[in-house]
């Protein structure tokens, strides 16, 4: 009778060893998603700036590269994160076929991170496809792919007609506060 109650403490011990590994696989493999998400998200700004910018289709396309690397690492990732789950999950029930697995729960489901498959490859469009085409106004006459000025969204402090101070220069007269009020 201690025998059985030993195999089965050793057999307990060892299906919470082998489970305490896979959890820290897959919180190891959940940390370098989370680390390659943010490296995407990352290599997606760089390739929204290099677009704008006017970059030359060579750096896109590298920074396109690298966007899908990034991606596939995330993928391969994931699919070991559910495979360590589903492994889980076998794991529960005694193997010797003696129950159930006592007090055994199955893992919960690991939800996919935003990043699911691989991006498609990403064109450089020859102009800006996604701005609106303008009818009328000095926009009409752009040739395509030209940005039209932009006015200010707030009037400039100092009109045409006002001259701008020097730098170093008082703002007010030396008797007179700014307000027009005297100074004591």
């Amino acid at each position: 009778m201690l025998d059985n109650l030993l195999n089965s403490v050793r057999r307990g011990a060892g299906r919470v060893q082998r489970r305490g590994e896979e959890v820290a696989q897959t919180t190891r493999l959940r940390l370098e998603v989370f680390q390659l998400t943010r490296e995407l998200d990352a290599l997606y700004a760089r390739l929204g700036r290099s677009y704008h910018a006017g970059a030359d289709l060579e750096v896109l396309q590298g920074v396109q590269e690298d966007i899908r690397r990034v991606d596939e690492e995330i993928s391969a990732r994931e699919r070991l994160i559910r495979e360590l789950s589903h492994e889980a999950g076998a794991y529960g029930a005694d193997p010797h076929g003696a129950g159930a697995g006592a007090g055994a729960t199955p893992p919960p489901h690991m939800p996919a991170t935003l990043v699911a498959s691989p991006a498609p490859p990403v064109e450089a469009p020859d102009r800006l496809e996604n701005r609106p085409r303008f009818t009328s106004g000095p926009e009409a006459d752009l040739p395509p792919g030209t940005e039209p000025t932009v006015p200010d969204a707030m009037p400039r402090p100092h009109a045409a007609d006002t001259p701008a101070p020097r730098p170093g220069s008082d703002p007010a007269p030396r008797g007179e506060a700014p307000g027009g009020e005297e100074r004591r």
